[in-house]
């Protein structure tokens, strides 16, 4: 894994492209699908995007949809990580006994479905993911968890639990 998940800056990404799911652990950024949206709300406010977003990693796609998708996805692979990864390392985030709050690093943030043209959020600070997506899609903040398939929630342990409302 690239980078470990953080509370509100490397966010936990769950995508559907080609039917396929994959989990992504990135940097939060990157996943405001529609830059230009978010440039525009930018300057409304009086700040410029450059500073602040960082587009290595979008390698100059400024609308990411099902379109771009492959190359997007292609170029952030080694931020792939796998559903038993992430269940290994939340495991043993939860028996050493930390703080709650140590287990929202690894709460799913956000939910991009290439093939609907949808993405869902539960970003848990001020930042609108589900405004800044292209035209013709759905964006919403909402708790997207019952549309991931049971194989592919990481929070499950082998009892069947949720290991997030066990500690």
């Amino acid at each position: 894994m690239k980078v470990e998940p953080i509370y509100a800056e490397n966010i936990i990404v769950g995508v559907v492209y080609n039917k396929a799911w994959q989990w992504y652990v990135t940097e939060k950024d990157l996943w405001f699908l529609d830059y230009k949206k978010l440039e525009k709300a930018y300057l409304d406010k009086g700040f410029n995007i450059e500073d602040i977003i960082d587009d290595n990693e979008r390698i100059g796609i400024k609308v990411l949809d099902r379109k771009n998708a492959e190359s997007f996805l292609c170029n952030i692979k080694e931020y792939l990580v796998t559903t038993d990864e992430l269940n290994s390392m939340l495991k043993n985030k939860a028996e050493s006994k930390g703080e709650f709050d140590d287990l929202l690093d690894f709460s799913p943030t956000i939910f991009v479905d290439f093939d609907s043209k949808r993405l869902c959020s539960m970003f848990p600070e001020p930042a609108s993911f589900e405004d800044y997506v292209p035209e013709g899609w759905t964006g919403e903040y909402m708790d997207f968890t019952n549309l991931i398939p049971d194989k592919e929630k990481y929070w499950v342990d082998d009892t069947n639990e949720n290991i997030f409302l066990k500690h």
